[in-house]
């Protein structure tokens, strides 16, 4: 049986990564000292090579972690920020102390945006995230739709327009759409600005498996007008919606649902039995277009965002 320890008051503890020797104890912070969940994990990190160098833990004055952050490095410079659960005031202050520095590391690593995906009633996690400079920009609904005969009717493109998948020629065209997409767009509007449109794509093509052919482009008259961008999720079974965007003068004309309907339809012989996505749940046309083509919600999430750059930095960072 482990013996209790007090919480020391902020100050009396040592911010720093969390070596080897550390990482099981770090991981047993992180998932609320539940040992068996922490040894499931580091079997996981293992087996599937995940790096767990990016562990910081805040250490008491006997070397015992008291508190613990994980940062998942993403393609297109972003890092998904985990922390573990404050049980009281003085730990949530401890919390984000530990986020500060993680993000201060990370901004000097060349990283410029760090996330966090949250239960709405998580509070406290929650007001961790926001002392340590996260803002909340939307609570996000997650949604999946069963692959069946209402997706295997090709769709009519509307008058005037046309769909293509993407091309390797097409990555400047598709950057410069996706910016005129994210024009007065409803969908966490507060990430507007917040990241280069190279480094955006990028990360739209590396979450899951890029399948090129599942990219669709959609043209009014000849001129880009709209992207759905579709990838193959980890688990064969499953394809993921990572990015629907309208231009603002083409949308509340249809465009969007003939759009979805179309990507729907492509992956609809395929392998792929379930399509999942995220949308902002204060974008009622979004979320009316997806349950009309057949999304019901699953879960839901708060998220939270902060933009780092090289300017942060921490005297304190170092490993232990």
């Amino acid at each position: 049986m482990h013996k209790k320890r007090n919480t020391p008051p902020s100050g009396q503890h040592r911010i720093g990564r969390a070596g080897p020797a550390k990482r099981r104890e770090g991981i047993e912070r992180l998932l609320g000292s539940d040992r068996l969940r922490a040894e499931r994990f580091m079997r996981f990190a293992r087996e599937t090579s995940m790096d767990l160098g990016n562990l910081w833990c805040a250490f008491d004055t006997e070397g015992a972690v008291r508190c613990s952050a994980l940062a998942s490095i993403n393609p297109g410079r972003t890092a998904m920020l985990f922390v573990s659960p404050p049980r009281n005031p003085m730990e949530i202050t401890l919390a984000s102390e530990v986020l500060q520095v993680a993000s201060a590391a990370l901004a000097q690593e060349g990283l410029c945006l760090v996330q966090a995906l949250v239960t709405p009633d998580e509070h406290r996690e929650i007001q961790a995230f926001e002392q340590s400079g996260l803002k909340q920009i939307a609570i996000l609904t997650y949604m999946q739709a069963s692959l069946g005969r209402r997706h295997r009717k090709q769709a009519t493109p509307p008058e005037g327009s046309s769909f293509r998948s993407y091309r390797s020629e097409d990555r400047t065209m598709l950057e410069q759409l996706l910016a005129r997409t994210y024009i007065e767009t409803l969908d966490c509007p507060g990430l507007v600005g917040l990241r280069r449109m190279n480094d955006i794509l990028d990360g739209h093509m590396n979450s899951g498996i890029f399948k090129p052919d599942w990219w669709t482009i959609l043209s009014f008259e000849g001129s880009p007008a709209g992207a759905c961008l579709i990838n193959r999720a980890r688990d064969e079974k499953v394809a993921e919606l990572v990015y629907l965007g309208i231009t603002p003068e083409m949308r509340g004309k249809g465009m969007g649902r003939a759009l979805l309907a179309h990507a729907l339809f492509k992956i609809s012989e395929t392998a792929q039995k379930t399509v999942v996505l995220a949308v902002d749940e204060s974008n009622t046309p979004a979320m009316t277009m997806y349950r009309s083509a057949g999304f019901t919600p699953t879960t839901r999430r708060c998220a939270l965002v902060r933009k780092i750059d090289r300017d942060d930095h921490d005297d304190t960072i170092r490993r232990d």
